[in-house]
């Protein structure tokens, strides 16, 4: 496999370990793979601020934007550490931390770019999309285009978590806050069971109040 791949949480978690590793040690190799991952993410990301789930671009459902399992936002809350002042990648040039900074601030750029509108008001996001169109798009068989609430609210808490954020971003939080409370489903519960063969099963349910587990009695 010649590509690497910011899904499932990897290389960013890679970059934070052996980051941290350096800053115990002092090795200079630790550094210098640290550096190698954070430059492959520069290199990686789209002119529009978004990164594809695997670099170099093999085609496929690959080279979308990937808001899948938050592997852009954990990018994005890498780039913001390396030019925190005094987080663990102080270590870096300045050269790092403004590249960072200005691949920041294109990511956020592509996260307001990318929420859905519908009948003119915005909601949220699709788990993927068209790395030129920005269109959502599907995946796998089983991943189609989608409003997807699993990876729309971790990317309205990083929102939230701007300083000073524009009008805009106050926009997007607000809209997709409403659109989840527009779609919420109540009354059912999830749970998971382990079958037989030791399969993880998981299990829809209602959830019933006092007075119906009474008429069941």
């Amino acid at each position: 496999m010649d590509e690497g791949t910011i899904d499932n949480d990897a290389t960013t978690t890679e970059i934070y370990f052996i980051s941290r590793v350096y800053n115990a040690t002092g090795e200079e190799r630790y550094k210098a793979a640290a550096m190698k991952g954070i430059d492959y993410l520069f290199e990686a990301q789209y002119d529009n601020g978004g990164w594809p789930q695997c670099y170099p671009r093999t085609g496929s459902y690959h080279v979308q934007i990937q808001y899948n399992d938050d592997s852009n936002i954990n990018v994005l809350e890498l780039m913001r550490e390396i030019y925190t002042e005094g987080s663990i990648y102080s270590f870096l040039p300045d050269s790092y931390k403004q590249k960072a900074r200005i691949a920041f601030n294109k990511g956020v750029e592509c996260i307001l770019k990318t929420q859905i509108q519908r009948d003119g008001k915005l909601t949220a996001w699709c788990a993927q999309y068209d790395p030129v169109t920005l269109e959502p798009a599907k995946a796998r068989a089983y991943e189609l285009v989608s409003l997807s609430g699993q990876e729309s609210d971790n990317i309205v808490l990083f929102l939230m978590s701007l300083e000073n954020p524009s009008q805009e971003i106050r926009n997007a939080i607000e809209g997709a806050v409403a659109w989840f409370e527009k779609s919420k489903i109540e009354g059912i519960k999830k749970e998971y069971f382990t079958n037989e063969e030791g399969k993880e099963i998981i299990g829809w349910f209602p959830v019933m109040t006092a007075p119906q587990l009474g008429t069941l009695l």
